[in-house]
């Protein structure tokens, strides 16, 4: 290709082509949105402190700790779980079919966001001193690090366990699990 000069001009990359209806919406997991909305939440908290005395400045600092706590186990947790559906669906027949059939979110995502909005109406509406409040907020620590790391670990075994040659293709039951 000649520019005006008759040097040449480095190749341009193929462009995408225009997406209809406007620029297109990023796709994010519904784990994703849980982060994010604890990230509101605690937005939301932190307003109520400044504001009030309705949340005390070392309550907003333990729930700061639970809210990264909660993010950063959510996010590699689906990360992992995604890479393992990922892994799996690369091998069965209809990965489209066996996708749909994936849940979008597991029982431990939500059990972990859950505790999370447990420790907000602690924070907001009960009467518990700072030092119970730490230990409740210590507990709800624990149990988030290690329930979305240990669920995410068994769906990713599972998907690389259904992935094998000599397993047979995972049914619908099976790739509920995954």
């Amino acid at each position: 290709m000649q520019g005006a000069a008759g040097a040449a001009q480095p190749k341009q990359p193929p462009q995408p082509a225009p997406q209809s209806g406007g620029t297109p919406r990023p796709n994010l997991t519904v784990p994703q949105l849980l982060a994010f909305g604890a990230f509101l939440l605690f937005a939301l908290l932190a307003l109520l402190a400044s504001d009030s005395a309705t949340v005390t400045s070392a309550e907003l600092e333990q729930m700061g700790t639970l809210t990264m706590f909660l993010i950063g186990a959510l996010l590699p947790s689906d990360a992992l779980i995604r890479f393992g559906r990922n892994l799996l669906f690369q091998t069965v027949d209809d990965p489209d079919k066996a996708a749909k059939y994936a849940p979008a979110t597991t029982l431990a995502q939500m059990l972990g966001f859950a505790t999370y909005l447990v420790v907000i109406v602690l924070t907001l509406f009960s009467q518990v001193s700072i030092d119970e409040f730490t230990q409740i907020n210590e507990v709800a620590r624990v149990l988030i690090i290690a329930l979305l790391p240990s669920d995410a670990g068994i769906r990713f075994g599972r998907a690389l366990y259904y992935r094998a040659g000599s397993t047979p293709q995972p049914g619908i039951a099976q790739l509920k699990k995954v």
